[in-house]
């Protein structure tokens, strides 16, 4: 019977396989899949560059504390009644909002700039 088996073609081998046991087969497949597509994207993670970005990483706790954080938007309160004091408050904010935006202007040379991007600190010059 051994010498059967390794007289067979190859793709007899394998129909007989998936038929004698197509669960432990299906299952090393989808292994096989996994390794391979896991090995090409930290490959494509590491030639991209993109891991010289991600801060999460260990090794980058200084570089976390030097990231500016963004300040947290305004929540307002749903549940008590519109009044007028509500929608000036509203308002005001709206309008510190819309000023800042008109502040950059048309897409010009100068938009892409790191000051109007704001990588760097408006206080440095």
């Amino acid at each position: 019977m051994p010498i059967k088996l390794l007289l067979m073609p190859f793709e007899q081998k394998i129909k007989r396989l998936t038929k004698r046991a197509p669960l432990p087969t299906a299952l090393v497949l989808v292994i096989l899949i996994t390794v391979v597509l896991t090995c090409t994207s930290v490959t494509i993670y590491y030639t991209s560059g993109a891991s010289k970005l991600d801060l999460s990483r260990p090794g980058f706790e200084s570089e976390r504390t030097e990231v500016r954080t963004n300040e947290t938007s305004k929540t307002y309160d749903t549940t008590s009644p519109i009044d007028q004091a509500a929608i000036n408050e509203f308002l005001k904010e709206y309008d510190e909002r819309t000023q800042d935006i008109q502040q950059y202007g048309d897409f010009h040379d100068q938009a892409l700039d790191d000051a109007s991007l704001q990588l760097t600190d408006r206080s440095s010059p």
